[in-house]
């Protein structure tokens, strides 16, 4: 029984290492070198080994986009749970994505631009149900804010969410082309003070 345990832990950590080298390939080399080949070479391993985890590079992806989901919006629902004001919440959690977003050299969204430029139908639906759900989290809190009386009644949720999700993405972005030559979070935190005080009820 021990031995079964032991193997069962170590696919589960072959399989994410074989996830987050799919990841590593598109970042380094774009999309059009994905292949089961490339990402062998990364992990170490040879290519069936990679057929033992994965049925195909599809189902190697899919899972990169919900690991890439859960970076997204992992932040967000953690600081929900703490006993802030809304505005404070998203505040909270829009400062620890651009720290996450940091630590992985903006991984998340050069491979979302990856994958949608891939073509895939499938692929194209997941990264848009992972971009609706990040910003449904985002309308939840603004429309608590609402509720609670610190954000204007007269607010478009959806516009605000939306620009609180180009702003992150759009920063990001301009970091990487920019080789990371400035700090994501203190060019971030302007943008939020203005939106915060365009949105803030009076």
């Amino acid at each position: 029984m021990p031995k079964k345990i032991r193997e069962y832990k170590n696919t589960l950590v072959r399989q994410q290492e074989i996830i987050d080298a799919a990841g590593n390939v598109i970042v380094k080399y774009g999309s059009e070198h994905l292949t089961i080949r490339k990402i062998a070479q990364e992990v170490g391993i040879a290519e069936g080994t990679i057929y033992k985890h994965f049925r195909s590079k599809r189902e190697i992806l899919s899972l990169l986009a919900d690991n890439i989901g859960d970076l997204l919006t992992s932040d967000i629902e953690r600081n929900r749970t703490n006993s802030h004001s809304p505005l404070e919440t998203l505040h909270n959690a829009v400062r620890s994505q651009l720290s996450a977003i940091t630590q992985s050299k903006g991984m998340a969204f050069q491979v979302i631009a990856e994958i949608v430029s891939l073509g895939d139908k499938q692929l194209k639906e997941k990264i848009h149900d992972i971009i609706d759900k990040y910003t449904s989290l985002i309308r939840d809190i603004l429309s608590e804010g609402v509720k609670k009386g610190e954000i204007q009644e007269d607010v478009d949720i959806d516009t605000v969410a939306s620009l609180i999700f180009s702003m992150v993405e759009g920063l990001s972005c301009l970091w990487i082309l920019d080789n990371y030559s400035f700090n994501l979070a203190q060019r971030a935190e302007p943008l939020y003070t203005v939106l915060c005080e365009t949105i803030r009820k009076r």
